[in-house]
């Protein structure tokens, strides 16, 4: 099967094309050819050129996996309004070509708390689930896993940030009482689900793909803690300094970051079910994000 996947240049594309590429051909659609995936062709192409339809379409792909997306566009008068723009536009890219799609949604479209990132993935499912086309929509709860040594993404993922923290501090921050939950899902287990899905036919469905765990994000920080053999002190402090201090990174939005203590929740079954794949642990991938360097895989 050929495969084209956008976004293939974020941590979660990348990691898709790496898994996908050991059976099938994937061309990924980056912003830079450089991308440094064994077995992965690169192709730069802009998703919001109408010009890019064209392209595409030349690629010969049997499925598109959508998975680009923007959070903010700094710089922008509006930063929000200029991603979901830029967000639509590449929508209307997935949906003309007419190939069956994956869209790489997220389970922040179950939040409470309105934001311009949960609610342009809401409007993006349901245009999809509109449109006529095959399709899948898988929805991960806090994607986690290893760096790939040869990638090097322009989000650094929180996870990774966190997992540092664990390693060389022995005081880590946490975002208010640290008792929402979360239920973090292996980028492996996530990359095998969809093509899992692929492989015995799109059901025209969403999917919330998460971990096995519900775990709150105290005990996320004490089983990164205990795995990498740390002891450390968890300072909670007020969300709204969180919220300050994400307006001064490009790696948070503020918007995202106000509703970070809401529950995240995913049911694995229905997803393993129709995939075939069940998601491990997080004890057992915690491994993955504060094990030596040299030791990842």
């Amino acid at each position: 099967m050929r495969l084209v996947v956008t976004g293939g240049s974020s941590f979660v594309g990348a990691w898709f094309c790496q898994v996908a590429a050991r059976e099938h051909d994937v061309v990924a659609l980056v912003h830079a050819t450089r991308l440094g995936l064994n077995g992965v062709t690169p192709v730069r192409v802009d998703l919001r050129n109408p010009r890019a339809v064209r392209r595409i379409r030349r690629l010969g792909a049997d499925a598109l996996v959508h998975v680009a997306t923007r959070i903010r566009v700094p710089g922008a008068r509006d930063p929000a309004a200029a991603a979901a723009a830029e967000n639509r536009a590449m929508m209307d890219t997935v949906l003309a070509l007419g190939l069956p799609v994956v869209y790489a949604s997220s389970t922040v479209v179950h939040w409470t708390r309105p934001s311009p990132y949960r609610d342009g993935r809401i409007e993006d499912e349901r245009r999809l689930a509109a449109s006529g086309l095959p399709y899948a929509i898988v929805r991960p709860s806090a994607p986690y896993g290893p760096r790939l040594l040869a990638h090097r993404p322009r989000h650094t993922e929180s996870f990774h940030k966190l997992a540092d923290l664990v390693r060389r501090s022995p005081v880590v921050p946490v975002i208010g009482d640290g008792r929402y939950r979360r239920q973090p899902v292996h980028v492996v287990d996530f990359a095998r689900a969809i093509l899992g899905l692929l492989d015995r036919g799109l059901p025209n469905r969403a999917f919330d793909a998460g971990g096995a765990d519900a775990l709150t994000m105290d005990e996320i920080v004490d089983i990164l803690a205990e795995t990498a053999g740390r002891k450390v002190v968890k300072l909670h402090l007020p969300k709204a300094l969180f919220v300050r201090l994400a307006r001064l990174d490009r790696d948070f939005d503020p918007a995202l970051v106000a509703a970070a203590d809401e529950d995240e929740l995913a049911d694995p079954a229905p997803l393993a079910e129709a995939s075939g794949v069940r998601p491990r642990g997080f004890r057992e991938g915690a491994r993955d994000l504060v094990a030596p360097r040299s030791s990842r895989r």
